[in-house]
């Protein structure tokens, strides 16, 4: 499917609780996860693609965690969910943040531990 096919069946089909779409080319070299709105924001009509799938919160945080890494969880502050991410810096020194358990938080925290890449 082109592109435009693409955005016209993620403009149908997403729900409101849908904040992030999983991708694959027609190569099936890779996945990637983005956030909707960026996604379609770069979207080009003429790229080829070979499926995708709309995620939730919930399901994007699994998708997090089947890499299992390390210094990641989900908790509560001040009665509000979190994420605790203790993250590795290249000096070997570790930062250790509390995030919103929000969708831009998800995706941060699932972009540095994938460190950009697409998934194999």
């Amino acid at each position: 499917m082109t592109g435009r096919e693409l955005e016209k069946q993620i403009q149908a089909e997403k729900q409101g609780d849908q904040h992030f779409v999983r991708w694959w080319r027609k190569e099936n070299d890779f996945v990637d996860f983005e956030l909707i709105d960026s996604f379609l924001a770069n979207l080009k009509h003429d790229e080829e693609f070979a499926g995708f799938e709309l995620l939730t919160m919930d399901q994007m945080w699994n998708a997090l965690k089947e890499f299992d890494p390390e210094g990641v969880s989900r908790g509560t502050r001040e009665g509000q969910e979190v994420i605790y991410w203790d993250q590795e810096k290249p000096d070997g020194t570790v930062k250790s943040r509390t995030c919103p358990y929000t969708p831009d938080s998800l995706i941060s925290v699932f972009d540095a531990v994938t460190k950009g890449n697409p998934v194999d």
